[in-house]
């Protein structure tokens, strides 16, 4: 153990220099595997000194359930982020918020929105509408299959935040690119160690017409076009109902209740879009990826819709409880390729002693310590998940030799409102996909390419980096089924 010493123990933890402590130690990219390295030397809860702030990574489930659940009181604050938070604007975002009245109330209204099965049950329709007008425009751009899932994603959360539908044709909508600009933006600024203000704080005061002093510049951009941007969805709506033309949505009904002040409301429908397409959207590239690199799961999952849902229809959310394996499948895609490998740092609002129990010492967390929770090392827990870097979706069906693994739905949604949308939408889209396209390698003057596996790092959100992959309608059948999906 390190030479630090708490009010009652040691925090285990590698030991850092003078004044600078373990800045070293901070890696700028991958930063859920050099933590995870860290828990198999160190332990399931270790902590590192970052100029004079401690950083507490956890890296496994149970202690985050203890620490995040359990005493979720004392950390329910967000770490303050210079860049993204107080500069570039992101601060009024949910995932940024310092937890207060406003942080409760947006919670409320979201978990009112689709926080229950019942409550989600309003945007099946939706769902399925904008998954068979996924499926067409795949049919038409079948090498552009991420791009369009993406695309599918931003038109569902636009249409509950807002009513808005995504105009028609090739070209990107202005609307849904504006939100993936303000998206991207939110990454750049909180990734660890792209800003140095956010390792100085004190170096927000330098002068912007000083060298180094850029950092301004590019805030301020940022800054005006997240208010923009969100601004823009609220004046959509106003004017929509104006001209009685508004569909029923999150922000149109809110605003005709005049229940909530507009700063509230118009944040929370930013949330809705911004962190239910982007993840989810990350999941969805995971799940092409797999397919790519696992025709035998591929094959198996098809089989099992085949039987079920035939071919004469498409899978509807109904189905879900009789297709365990695709099911599986969707979980498995979850564990495997975790969107948000760290998810967004909590902050301790007290000290407090953790008491770990089983004979162990309790730890000492000091006040405004950042904690992390390292899931994508939870989903990859031997203990949890046999072979736990091997794709294999039957870990989730029980059978009479072995139990079932665990959901790692809990691990990777956490709190998230929009946890059974997100679910609902990621098994709508892969089995509906796996019902009518076949999914495999790309052939180059008659040699298969071989996908890099790998994720991109930086951000609150990881993607499955570029790959490619070939796209085809399963039979003529499947084509045709295609076709006469209803449309929006």
């Amino acid at each position: 153990m390190s030479g630090r010493r708490g009010l009652h123990v040691y925090l285990p933890g590698p030991r850092g220099l003078p004044l600078f402590g373990n800045l070293l130690d901070v890696p700028m990219q991958k930063q859920w595997l050099k933590f995870a390295e860290m828990g198999d030397v160190w332990g399931d809860i270790s902590s590192l000194i970052v100029l004079g702030k401690t950083i507490i990574i956890v890296n496994s489930v149970k202690v985050a359930e203890d620490l995040l659940d359990i005493r979720g009181a004392n950390f329910s604050d967000r770490p303050v982020f210079p860049m993204g938070g107080e500069l570039a604007g992101f601060s009024n975002a949910l995932p940024l918020a310092q937890y207060g009245d406003r942080v409760r109330k947006e919670r409320k209204l979201l978990h009112q929105l689709f926080g229950t099965q019942g409550a989600i049950q309003q945007f099946h329709s939706l769902l399925s509408l904008e998954v068979h007008k996924l499926l067409r425009n795949v049919v038409m751009n079948p090498e552009g299959i991420l791009d369009e899932i993406g695309r599918s994603l931003g038109a569902i959360t636009l249409r509950i935040a807002y009513g808005y539908h995504l105009r028609e044709g090739p070209d990107k909508d202005p609307f849904l690119q504006e939100f993936e600009t303000a998206g991207h933006n939110f990454v750049k600024s909180t990734t660890p160690g792209a800003f140095l203000v956010d390792i100085i704080p004190v170096f927000r005061y330098w002068p912007e017409w000083l060298p180094g002093g850029s950092f301004h510049t590019t805030a301020r951009a940022w800054s005006k076009q997240n208010n923009d941007n969100v601004n823009a969805g609220l004046e959509y709506v106003k004017n929509a109902m104006a001209a009685g033309t508004a569909e029923p949505s999150f922000l149109s009904t809110l605003l005709e209740a005049k229940s909530h002040d507009e700063h509230l409301i118009k944040w929370a429908a930013a949330t809705i879009e911004a962190g239910g397409s982007e993840t989810t959207a990350a999941q969805l590239e995971a799940f092409i990826l797999a397919m790519v690199l696992h025709p035998d799961v591929q094959a198996t999952a098809q089989r099992e819709l085949d039987k079920l849902v035939g071919n004469d229809r498409l899978p509807d959310i109904s189905d879900r409880s009789q297709l365990p394996y695709v099911d599986a499948l969707c979980k498995e895609v979850l564990r495997w390729h975790v969107s948000t490998p760290l998810g967004i740092p909590h902050r301790a609002r007290e000290d407090c002693v953790y008491d770990r129990g089983r004979d162990l010492e309790p730890l000492r967390i000091p006040k405004n310590s950042l904690i992390i929770p390292n899931m994508w090392k939870m989903t990859r827990d031997p203990e949890r998940y046999r072979n736990p870097t091997v794709f294999d979706p039957s870990r989730f069906i029980p059978t009479d030799r072995k139990e079932a693994e665990q959901d790692p739905a809990s691990i990777c949604f956490g709190i998230c409102p929009g946890k059974l949308l997100g679910e609902a939408a990621i098994f709508l889209v892969c089995s509906s996909i796996l019902s009518v396209f076949n999914i495999s390698k790309v052939r180059e003057n008659g040699v298969l390419v071989e996908p890099l596996v790998d994720q991109t790092s930086g951000g609150a959100v990881s993607h499955i980096v570029p790959f490619k992959c070939s796209v085809n309608p399963r039979s003529a059948r499947a084509m045709a089924l295609i076709q006469s999906s209803g449309s929006v």
